[in-house]
Parts: structure tokens; sequence; C-alpha cells
């Protein structure tokens, strides 16, 4: 994959930025991305794989760090990159303060890249903002394909699925990997937040595969 560096003037063809966003892009660096992926056997392109590696399909406008204005991006989940349609040519956005943010301007859904728990650098979902985020970390899976291995059993085609959703409460401090128990968050929280956050857990009922259960929980925990 070839790294190249986009002038203002490129990024400025096709679309219409404010100074903000003249700043937000210049001296960054960007990586051409192709709609394929290298199985080791040969590139297949994303058409001709079963499932589909993006959190929505197409290109939607979404605001960009703390700029006023919008570019069209999808969040590539197999990769876990935010990439940019400039013209027919797209790019992969750097993992950088600058790409830090994104909120869709039509859903006001909001990403951000943080490190989860073990140190990982990504983007996660956020569905609970405040001092205690509720971080949703989504992912896919390529899965090759399996030829038949004779006339009588299928083979199974490439395919992209979705894993498991993971979350995670931000506080202050640190972040919080959610399990299905509940001590492992309640040894994580700040001292002040541990007793009450356990009488809520009880007295709700808070199941923690669901995921309303989490956010209700998270807005408690900003009270």
């Amino acid at each position: 994959m070839k790294t190249i560096i986009i002038t203002t003037s490129l990024l400025l063809s096709g679309l219409f930025l404010n100074a903000q966003q003249i700043d937000l892009a210049r001296n960054a660096q960007f990586v051409k991305s192709m709609d394929e992926i290298n199985n080791g056997k040969g590139v297949l392109k994303y058409s001709d794989i079963q499932g589909n590696p993006f959190y929505k399909k197409g290109f939607s406008e979404a605001k960009i760090g703390d700029t006023g204005s919008t570019l069209p991006v999808r969040y590539n989940l197999y990769k876990d990159v935010f990439e940019l349609l400039n013209n027919n040519d797209i790019y992969t956005l750097p993992k950088e303060s600058s790409f830090s943010k994104f909120v869709f301007a039509s859903t006001n859904e909001k990403f951000i890249l943080t490190n989860d728990d073990e140190g990982f650098a990504g983007y996660f979902q956020v569905l609970v903002d405040g001092k205690n985020k509720l971080l949703k970390k989504m992912a896919v899976k390529f899965s090759p394909e399996v030829p038949a291995q004779n006339t009588l059993v299928a083979g199974i085609p490439a395919k992209f699925e979705n894993q498991r959703p993971i979350y995670f409460i931000k506080t202050e401090d640190n972040i919080i990997k959610i399990t299905k128990k509940s001590e492992d968050l309640l040894n994580a929280l700040p001292a002040d937040k541990k007793e009450t956050a356990k009488d809520f857990i009880k007295t709700k009922k808070i199941k923690f595969n669901q995921e309303l259960d989490l956010i209700a929980l998270a807005n408690f925990l900003n009270n």
C-alpha cells in the first residue's frame, strides 16, 4: 500500500472546506485505501466477500475533530479506521489527535479515538458522554474461503463477520472493560461511586450483556 502526501490544494478539489478544515488537513499524511484485502493467496475485492466490513454502507457527512464543517467519511470496522472520500479516491485518515473525533451529521453518532484497557488505540462509539463515558467497541473479522474437500461437501466462501461488541466505562482516570461480573466494574470505580453503583445495579437488576442497561448505568454514574 503506497503512502502519499496530499497537499491542501488536492484535498480542496471537490470539497468545500472552511479555514478550520484547511488547518486540519495541512501537512497530514494520508494513505490511499482500496476496497480489497490480500488473503495470502491473492487479492479479494470487498464486493466478492460476503458480509459488510463497514459500520454503514457508503459515505456519510461527519464533523471531524472540533471543526464546524463536515466531510464524507465511513468507518471501516475491519481495519478500524475512518476513510475519507475525495472525488473518486478513498484515503485512510491517520490515527492522531486531529482525527480523534467523528460525529455523523444525520444521526449525531459520535466516535472517539482512545486506548482500551490493554493499551490498544482504536475508535469507540460514545453511547453516553460525560465524566463517565460508555464506549462501545465494534469489530469485523475476515474469514478466508474454505475450498470444498470433495463434491459432497460444499466449500465456505470468504466473509466478513461482525464480532460481539465490547463495552467500556471511561472515567477521568482510566478505562474499564465491562465483563459479566459486576465486581470487576465496581472495584475499578472511584471510591465515592462504588456503593451507590452497587445499589443501583442491584435495585435496577442491571444486566451487563444488555446495552440499554449499560446506558442506564452510565447515566446514573454521571449524576
